[in-house]
């Protein structure tokens, strides 16, 4: 019967520790910083978050014996500090690009195109108490201006357009990133989608001139 009895008690003091602890375990817990990562523009904000510590102040409480004289008990009552938090910008390379030849090229001809600033992107940034790890993957969008578009993935700089008419067009740059980040204590995430820059140059395309000598 006393085995029986302890093996409730035990059950019933197991249960009770349980249901304190509960809600702390399901709450959030950012004691190893929680990063978040989101864009403004043409910038990665980046938000660094740290859970307070938890301090034990002690508290005097009276005696139960009013009639006797004893010492004061203590007893520990926990105090929350104030959260810690920091947070960084990081502004992305603006991306531009370059036509050859400079004056303008002939119809029928390869335009050349040299991009410059949109390429892949890895930096690790310290931040409180922690780093976090940054890669970000461009992709290049192309119009230009004669109706036609064309894009470039990963790190392809250098390309050609054939333009069949005389005139003057305007070529626009699209360099769109995507990405992900991380923490030593945390897998990888993605960032938002959303970041980019835009370069846009006027070119002017001849047609080309026919001489005839003896």
């Amino acid at each position: 019967m006393k085995a029986h009895r302890l093996v409730l008690a035990s059950t019933a003091l197991a249960l009770l520790l349980s249901l304190m602890l509960a809600p702390e375990a399901q709450s959030a817990d950012c004691s190893k910083t929680c990063v978040e990562v989101r864009r403004e523009g043409s910038e990665l904000v980046i938000t660094a978050r740290r859970d307070p510590i938890r301090a034990v102040r002690p508290s005097i409480s009276p005696s139960p014996t009013p009639t006797r004289r004893a010492q004061p008990r203590t007893t520990a009552r926990p105090v929350r500090r104030r959260n810690f938090s920091d947070h960084i910008r990081e502004l992305l390379p603006t991306g531009s690009f370059r036509t050859l030849p400079n004056g303008g090229a002939l119809i029928n001809e390869p335009l050349l195109v040299h991009s410059m600033g949109c390429v892949d992107l890895r930096k690790s940034l310290p931040i409180l108490d922690t780093t976090v790890e940054l890669q970000l993957h461009p992709e290049i969008t192309w119009s230009w201006g004669d109706g036609q578009r064309e894009s470039w993935s990963g790190s392809a700089t250098r390309g050609a357009h054939i333009y069949r008419r005389a005139g003057r067009y305007h070529i626009e740059m699209r360099c769109q990133w995507r990405g992900w980040f991380r923490t030593p204590h945390s897998s990888w995430a993605p960032i938002p989608e959303g970041i980019y820059s835009t370069a846009v140059e006027r070119v002017e395309l001849f047609r080309a001139h026919v001489f005839f000598t003896e």
